[in-house]
């Protein structure tokens, strides 16, 4: 602006100087002094107060001054008249110049003052848009967290997830979790949970902390579960309750921060992130953390639910196989005891019959019949119990084997009930223990129980063969076949104590059929291990 005004004040003097010179070298009555209006034009051109008022200042006194310096000529009246309404348009002139510069500045103090309003605006609209930014963002993480925390996924898959959430939003590039120890004065363990970035960058650091639980009030997460609260470090290689930048020379972090995740008031995990680089701690962070915190500690309740589900059905598991195993025994010393004792006593009584029905043979013939029946019931009495000891357990299970089992219990079926049935030995020789055996057999016993009472078959192929790990006994009927419903009903106790047996062996039995086209039934156990938790349902 002063380079702008100094140049109409270059051309106001030049002007000036040209117009006195013109004045002064013509005559009176030909030179009047208006062109000096032109001075004071020039001052509002530049827009400047000051040069206006000069200018009108400048061009009075040349104007007064070229009266006495002019040539004479013309009337002294018109000549004085002249030079005096010059110098009433100067000063009117230089009054409407001074009128119009104040209204431009007002102008110009308007729209500065209008402009600035606008960029403030501007600047708040701006920063309005990007809060609204945040806060979408903030409540599409919690979002994603909350779904994620309800939804029946795997739980380190959801761990996986949320915390990849987290690191995306914080824009830092390594987060782990750290999870306490169920006993409380082991602190913290470190977990396989990790988000990392720029995979290779960070191995350093994930192999120390891989190795490093973490007692209470130690480190960044044993500090937060001291706390309860959210934690922040600047720097970690500078901060002397950060064990883990003492185990490495350079561990490839800087700043970290971590929150605790929360069932109710206990702390039951950590997640920890970390940056390359130092920063200043952002307490809105640590506060929606805080939030993220109470989410995902509904997934560890779920964890937690379901480890305690687990510890319970293992628990009930052992006891349903232990129980078995009784009943096994008392089968057993039952099935022995009534095959030992009581059927020799029956043998004896026979006998004894037998010797008794010779001696009165030279009695009456009713005397002959009686004996003679007596001897018809003792010989039935010994057939029933002989088969309930084979009922109870058959001593071919454990004499023989499986397969041996099976192909006797093939043939009592058929000759029992009148359904045909075949057996296909497929096992090649191969040998179970005594404990598998007699679970696959039981299962047998229960499946052709099921055959008799619902499936209206008239033809049972049984099929026991071998896989890699694995032993399969299939029985397939052609009967009227079993729905879905049927399969599903809890309230079925034959088919659930079916699974839970073959469970105990880490199998499962499968279940299949379609209405007129017959059931079948597919019993799967492990060859060897003790086939804990490895079941299917």
């Amino acid at each position: 602006m002063k380079s702008y005004s100094a140049k109409y004040l270059l051309i106001g003097i030049v002007a000036s100087a040209a117009i006195f010179i013109l004045d002064a070298q013509l005559p009176l009555g030909i030179a009047d002094g208006m062109l000096y209006v032109g001075l004071v034009l020039l001052g509002m051109m530049a827009r400047n107060r000051s040069l206006i008022i000069i200018a009108a200042i400048l061009g009075s006194a040349l104007n007064l001054l070229g009266y006495f310096l002019s040539p004479p000529g013309g009337d002294l009246v018109q000549v004085i008249t002249n030079r005096v309404l010059a110098f009433l348009i100067i000063c009117v002139t230089a009054i409407l110049c001074l009128l119009r510069n104040k209204a431009d500045e007002k102008l110009e103090s308007a729209r500065s003052f209008l402009e600035t309003k606008v960029e403030d605006r501007t600047v708040r609209l701006k920063e309005a848009n990007q809060r609204l930014n945040k806060e979408a963002e903030i409540a599409g993480l919690v979002k994603a967290i909350a779904m994620a925390s309800n939804e029946t996924r795997a739980i380190k898959d959801t761990l996986h997830f949320c915390i990849e959430k987290v690191s995306q939003f914080a824009d830092w590039p390594l987060g782990h979790l750290y999870l306490k120890a169920e006993e409380p004065a082991s602190g913290l363990i470190p977990t396989e949970i990790w988000h990392v970035r720029d995979p290779g960058k960070f191995d350093v650091f994930q192999k120390i902390t891989g190795n490093t639980p973490l007692e209470i009030g130690v480190g960044l997460p044993g500090r937060v579960l001291a706390s309860g609260e959210p934690e922040w470090i600047i720097d970690v290689t500078k901060d002397p309750n950060f064990p883990r930048a003492k185990l490495a020379k350079n561990i490839g972090v800087k700043a970290g921060f971590a929150f605790p995740i929360l069932i109710g008031q206990e702390v039951v995990g950590v997640m920890e992130f970390f940056s390359a680089k130092a920063v200043k701690p952002d307490r809105e962070m640590l506060a929606i953390m805080g939030q993220i915190g109470t989410q995902l500690g509904r997934v560890l309740e779920r964890k937690r639910a379901q480890d305690q589900s687990e510890v319970s059905q293992k628990i009930l598991r052992n006891l349903y196989l232990r129980l078995q195993e009784v009943r096994e025994e008392e089968r057993t010393r039952t099935a022995r005891e009534v095959h030992d004792h009581l059927s020799q006593l029956l043998t004896t009584i026979k006998l004894e019959l037998s010797l008794l029905d010779k001696k009165l043979s030279n009695y009456s013939s009713e005397v002959k019949e009686s004996t003679q029946q007596l001897l018809d019931m003792s010989n039935d009495a010994i057939h029933s119990v002989q088969r309930i000891a084979m009922d109870l357990r058959p001593p071919i299970l454990d004499d023989l084997g499986l397969s041996e089992a099976i192909e006797w219990q093939v043939k009592e079926f058929k000759g029992r009930t009148g359904i045909g049935c075949k057996f296909f030995n497929e096992m090649n020789g191969l040998e179970l223990d005594l404990e598998r055996s007699t679970t696959l057999f039981r299962i047998f016993q229960e499946t052709l129980t099921n055959i008799v009472r619902h499936s209206q078959a008239t033809q049972v192929d049984v099929k026991l063969y071998a896989c890699e790990e694995n032993i399969n006994l299939q029985v397939q009927d052609n009967g009227c076949g079993i729905t879905e419903d049927q399969i599903q009903n809890l309230r079925s106790l034959g088919l659930l104590g079916m699974r839970e047996r073959a469970m105990v062996w880490g199998g499962f039995v499968q279940i299949t059929g379609a209405q007129d086209e017959g059931t079948t039934v597919t019993i799967n156990i492990k060859k060897d291990g003790n086939g804990e938790n490895e079941g299917e349902n």
